[in-house]
């Protein structure tokens, strides 16, 4: 009997389900560490978006891509979450950052903070809902 051709992926769905629950748990904490952060550059010192502050919310960004990608592999090699709206927060994670920091560097009045808050909140309240909908 020949394997099937994605054996090798489905070997490493155990370890696939482990990366994504982690990442999850830690992703909303980094999100409302940032949301906290942001508070207080923004609303405590009275200052603008900070080139390391920016830095970060690029590497958060792409840490959800790589999230949303790592549950569309589970999806194609069947793996299924508890809620199919599990798949609509996927999508709204990966969407949320790049929104907020589309509005951050195009406004012309500063400071800009106030969308990186909102950002965050937005991203916090999406993982919480996903980590609801992921699994039973």
């Amino acid at each position: 009997m020949r394997p099937h051709k994605n054996a090798n992926m489905i070997s490493l769905y155990p370890l696939f389900t482990t990366i994504h629950y982690w990442i999850s748990r830690v992703g909303l904490l980094v999100a409302v560490g940032m949301f906290i952060l942001g508070l207080y550059i923004g609303l405590v010192r009275k200052g603008d978006v900070t080139p390391y502050y920016r830095k970060a919310v690029y590497i958060i960004a792409g840490v959800m891509l790589a999230q949303s990608l790592l549950g569309l592999i589970m999806y194609i090699i069947g793996g299924r979450p508890f809620e199919e709206v599990h798949l609509i927060y996927g999508v709204g994670a990966v969407l949320s950052l790049p929104f907020f920091i589309f509005v951050e560097v195009t406004a012309k009045k500063r400071p800009a903070m106030g969308s990186y808050m909102w950002g965050f909140a937005v991203l916090a309240g999406i993982l919480v809902r996903s980590i609801m909908t992921g699994h039973a």
